[in-house]
């Protein structure tokens, strides 16, 4: 059972990443579809982890579900990787440190974010 629920919510979260791709500008100084990705994929697993372990009343399949399988298919390390290399193949040092650099703040911030928003409201 764990295995199809990774494999449907890594889809349909693989599919929001390739939206989020195609809707935002491309023009930017960063690939704004990767960053928006990474920021609800460390939000959205920390919102629902955050739950599980505070209540513990969320049924393990939905954390396989929308950790392991949702946010893992959105949020992708991969993808951003692949991006800070082409700005370093490119010569753009500086853009791909600041990259970097954007990308863990923000998803430190999704993570504060996500504990708070879970604390206030649970």
């Amino acid at each position: 059972m764990g295995g199809l629920l990774v494999f449907l919510g890594g889809g349909f979260g693989a599919l929001i990443r390739y939206f989020l791709y195609l809707i935002l500008p491309k023009n930017c100084a960063f690939p704004l579809g990767t960053l928006c990705a990474n920021f609800f994929g460390c939000f959205i697993a920390t919102v629902v982890f955050t739950y599980f372990i505070t209540k513990g009343d969320l049924h393990p399949h939905y954390k396989i579900l929308l950790i392991t399988g949702f946010c893992g298919g959105l949020s992708t390390l991969s993808a951003l990787s692949l991006e800070v290399l082409c700005f370093i193949q490119s010569g753009e040092y500086l853009k791909a440190a600041l990259y970097i650099l954007t990308s863990l703040l923000i998803c430190v911030i999704s993570v504060i974010l996500g504990v708070a928003l879970v604390k206030k409201y649970v």
